[in-house]
């Protein structure tokens, strides 16, 4: 393919990305029609028609998901929206652990401090060793009881232990086997 045909094929793919995205049904036809005697122009029609689908799709789902979650957050109260974790464990990760799986005898302050905290987006320290979480969670978000913090790590710790478990049993999922060349 010369520059003339790629600069060709990306005008022609710019105009019909145009005409997708306003709908515009008779400049859409008009362009299809000279893909019909182009291979190239109609693969690249294609191409763009399955990114505006999966875009399209995309936005639907995200669209549903974020309807059916505030559904359930603002009807279920109890209910827990489990996200997958991309492996790193946030505060907030590990307040709405603590806010769906409340340890016995936490004061008042410490259910203000968990609700607090459902909104903080900082990554947890390496270490979660007690004295350094919580010079690390005080210096950050100010001071709660020695209990509070106890249960805080325990839930860091437990959530570490759970994505660690998802990110193995992931990569231990995954096919190692190339496959078969041709039809089976």
């Amino acid at each position: 393919m010369t520059p003339h045909d790629r600069l060709r094929i990306s005008l022609a793919s710019a105009r019909y990305l145009e005409a997708l995205e306003a709908n515009d049904q008779a400049a859409l036809d008009s362009l299809m029609e000279l893909a019909t005697q182009d291979s190239d122009l109609l693969q690249a029609f294609q191409e763009i028609d399955m990114a505006f689908l999966e875009e399209q799709h995309s936005q639907i789902f995200d669209s549903a998901r974020i309807t059916v979650e505030g559904a359930v957050e603002q009807h279920l109260k109890s209910a827990e929206i489990v996200r997958p974790n991309a492996g790193t464990v946030t505060v907030a990760d590990v307040a709405n652990e603590l806010f769906h799986h409340t340890p016995g005898g936490l004061s008042a302050d410490a259910h203000l401090m968990t609700d607090r905290l459902r909104t903080a987006k900082d990554e947890l320290p390496e270490s979660l060793g007690l004295p350094s979480l919580k010079a690390w969670a005080e210096a950050k978000f100010g001071s709660a009881s020695g209990d509070y913090w106890k249960a805080f790590r325990q839930a860091a710790i437990k959530l570490r232990m759970r994505v660690n478990a998802d990110i193995e049993f992931q990569l231990a999922a995954r096919s190692t086997k190339p496959r078969p060349e041709g039809p089976p």
